[in-house]
Parts: structure tokens; sequence; C-alpha cells
């Protein structure tokens, strides 16, 4: 379903992969905000950057790729082996999606969006990118390419007369 209405939590397919409940299932201490820990670096992102490594020609091997992506489909599909991918599956296409899945609401996608030239330009298209969220038009737009880079906040600017503002700002 695609989101409507970027303010409602439910307009769209709700991600409930972070709860404010404990391990014992009880809520945490503060009933209106999470109080639960937010992974910075974990076990599945270190699979899928030996995996991309390899596809890019970083080295390792193919076949421990497959079995570290394997390893989270499995764990993700429990158990599914129908879910398993094979060598001619495993592209950066692949990649970039099995990063969006494994990885969502951790703060990655962008990043791995920019990495992948998928960020700016119009190949890779969603609900929107690159339109107004308060009007009605939802679909995505191709960006600019300057878009990639941040711009420089005007106080480091000030702050620093060497520093010039990134092209587009």
């Amino acid at each position: 379903m695609a989101v409507t209405q970027i303010s409602s939590f439910g307009a769209g397919i709700p991600n409930p992969k972070f709860t404010n409940k404990t391990s014992g299932g009880v809520t945490g201490s503060n009933p209106s905000f999470a109080d639960t820990d937010f992974p910075m670096f974990r076990l599945g992102e270190a699979y899928l950057i030996y995996a991309e490594a390899q596809v890019r020609g970083g080295g390792g091997d193919t076949t421990t790729a497959l079995q570290y992506v394997n390893a989270l489909r499995l764990r993700a599909f429990a158990g599914d082996t129908t879910k398993k991918v094979n060598g001619s599956q495993l592209t950066l296409a692949f990649l970039l999606a099995e990063r969006g899945r494994e990885l969502m609401w951790e703060a990655h996608r962008r990043t791995d969006l920019v990495r992948f030239g998928a960020f700016t330009g119009g190949t890779y298209i969603w609900a929107w990118k690159g339109a107004n969220a308060y009007a009605s038009d939802s679909t995505g737009h191709p960006t600019d390419a300057h878009l990639n880079l941040y711009p420089i906040p005007a106080n480091e600017l000030i702050a620093n007369p060497n520093l010039k503002q990134n092209t587009g700002y």
C-alpha cells in the first residue's frame, strides 16, 4: 500500500521492527517514547558488507558471501529454505534491496542509496522522491545529483572562510 499521508503511521505499511517492550514483553519505562536500544552495528550488516565487497570485486569468495546472505534470509524467513538465493541472484541490485529489508529503520538507507548510485537521478524512483510531502502528488520524481552531498551549515562557512559551499546549495 502506498503512503498517502506521511503524518499518519498507519498510512502505508507500518514497520513494527522496534517496539517499546522489554525482552519479557513488558512496556518500557516511558510509555510515550521508546526507550529501547538502537543498533549501531550488528552481525547482519557485517554479512551484507562482505557480500557487497565480494560482488564489487573487493575480494572474498562467492560461497562465503552466499552463506552469509542465506543465513540472514533463513533467520528472517523462519528457516524457509525456498527463500535462499544462489550465485546468479547475488547482484548489487539484490544487495541494495536486501540491505533495505535487513537494515530497515537503522539509519543506513540514504548512505546505501548514494553508494549504489540510486539516491539521485531517475533510474530508482520511490514514492515522495523529489516530491513535496504536503502536496497531493506523492509519486516520485528524478532529483539532481547535488543532493548526494549535504550542504555545509552556514555557521561552519562563517567560522572557516576557506570552506566553499557544496555545489547546488
